[in-house]
């Protein structure tokens, strides 16, 4: 599985028209920076249910937009 955790960010600075950062979606989540820098840069990292859950929130979307198969 790839994540596509870099497009939605993308997407939402887009979409709020202010550069969406990690420390923005830490903020909202509580996932650390570390976890989601890691997640940007490694494609095929292991995502736990909670995160997964907590990203679909922030980005109202569903985990089929977070991950995505290879």
């Amino acid at each position: 599985m790839k994540n596509n955790l870099r497009a939605l960010i993308h997407t939402k600075s887009i979409k709020d028209d202010k550069k969406i950062t990690y420390r923005d979606v830490y903020e909202k989540t509580g996932i650390s920076i570390n976890t989601l820098s890691k997640m940007s840069s490694k494609k095929d990292m292991n995502i736990t249910v909670n995160t997964v859950s907590k990203l679909c929130n922030y980005f109202k979307c569903t985990p089929n937009d977070i991950l995505l198969a290879k």
